[in-house]
């Protein structure tokens, strides 16, 4: 089918060349230059939408080349335990998320190039542009989106909670970038749950609650070492203080969950769910 295409192409081509050749040198000698001039328009014409639509080896073809924006992220690469403050895990969040804001373009090129399955190349160049979005936003509201309450350490928890939830963020997008850029499918990498400023967590082992297995680094895998946030009693687990966004720490940022970042996806896409009283406002409750 292809071959046919091709061969009819360059049959269309040949005779509008000819055509207009056969113009040229039968036109009188006022329009020479006109004719010349059409001649060469049609020639190079014809040439370049051979080039485009058919596959026939007329010249050097320059091939699109694609790459993450330098320096290279890793965002392999674990984070400092930022010890209940928030502002020192800030830089990192927001490097992270302007580096995915940067790069978050770069997707929806590839989604019409790249030799993965169409739906796959929608579903990563989404995730990309979702996982952004909520970077950028996660990074944004402990500073200007959230009113102070009457509990300081409950604020402070909140927005430490958050910026987490930007790292992780900025981490799915820009893993989903690089399967666009590789043409290498996602697979699963979830953070580690005790910490997700952690390595990744590549073990499996029992949730604390009991309800079932999670994802964990390897030394939260020997003697978990949790991310902790301020309370009015002390630092808690992050899972364990209603300040953090439910959604957050019911999915461990991902770690209970045995997927790419979907179901994080999924969590983001869902929004700010209405509080008890009908309202749009996340329920506020003091840490004890």
């Amino acid at each position: 089918m292809n071959r046919t295409r091709d061969a009819l192409a360059l049959l269309a081509a040949t005779a509008t060349v000819t055509a207009t050749s056969a113009l040229a040198t039968t036109a009188p000698p006022a329009w020479r230059y006109e004719a010349g001039l059409l001649l060469g328009l049609s020639a190079t014409l014809s040439l370049a939408l051979l080039r485009r639509f058919t596959r026939l080896p007329l010249g050097r073809r320059r091939p699109y080349t694609f790459a993450l924006p330098l320096p290279a992220p890793d965002w392999r690469a674990p984070l400092p335990d930022p010890d209940g403050d928030p502002e020192a895990l800030r830089p990192h969040a927001e490097r992270a998320a302007e580096l995915l804001s940067d790069a978050s373009a770069l997707g929806d090129a590839l989604r019409h190039t790249c030799t993965l399955a169409p739906e796959l190349r929608t579903e990563l160049a989404s995730f990309a542009v979702t996982a952004s979005i909520q970077a950028s936003n996660a990074v944004i509201r402990p500073t200007y989106g959230e009113p102070q309450s009457p509990d300081p350490a409950y604020d402070t928890a909140h927005a430490l909670g958050e910026l987490v939830a930007a790292v992780e963020f900025a981490r799915i997008g820009l893993r989903a970038l690089e399967a666009l850029v590789t043409e290498c499918p996602l697979r699963p990498d979830p953070p580690c749950y005790f910490n997700p400023l952690h390595e990744r967590g590549h073990a499996r082992v029992p949730q604390p609650s009991g309800t079932g297995d999670v994802a964990a680094c390897h030394a939260c895998a020997r003697e978990p070492a949790p991310l902790r946030v301020p309370s009015a009693a002390g630092p808690v687990p992050y899972y364990e203080s209603d300040a953090v966004d439910a959604r957050w720490r019911q999915l461990g940022y991902g770690a209970v969950s045995r997927d790419d970042g979907a179901t994080m996806i999924a969590a983001a896409l869902d929004g700010i769910r209405p509080g008890p009283a009908g309202g749009a406002g996340r329920h506020r409750t003091k840490v004890s």
